[in-house]
């Protein structure tokens, strides 16, 4: 993916919040975490299993219970239908480098299949 094709940090955050403003699982999921679309972070609020707000401005001010950063091409990569090996899962993209998983980990490890169920929301849909 060459840097003129690959999507902004702004564009990934818009196909995230439209994706995740409405994610919900029945789960007793109460977390802040931050992630980082390339250069733009944003805090998510989850409460009672559902995001119940996405924060986009003053983030240096907010706290955070862990953090997801990833690149442009880490998302992008990670969003697609089926994922090539390696860019399929959080921690494959963790120890690929290009996402980095920070802060304090255990809502993080209590709660992995939610949260990854939410990140990879986005995704595109197999044809």
């Amino acid at each position: 993916m060459t840097r003129s094709t690959a999507a902004t940090g702004a564009q990934l955050l818009q196909r995230f919040t439209q994706a995740a403003s409405t994610f919900a699982k029945p789960r007793p999921v109460q977390v802040d975490m931050l992630v980082q679309f390339d250069d733009v972070p944003v805090i998510v609020r989850i409460r009672d299993g559902r995001v119940a707000e996405i924060v986009e401005r003053g983030v240096a001010l907010q706290s955070w219970d862990f953090s997801v950063k990833g690149t442009a091409e880490g998302w992008s990569k990670f969003w697609l239908a089926t994922p090539p090996a390696g860019w399929h899962d959080l921690l494959a993209l963790n120890k690929r480098r290009a996402f980095t998983i920070e802060g304090h980990l255990h809502p993080l490890m209590a709660h992995l299949q939610f949260i990854k169920d939410l990140l990879a929301s986005p995704r595109e849909v197999a044809a």
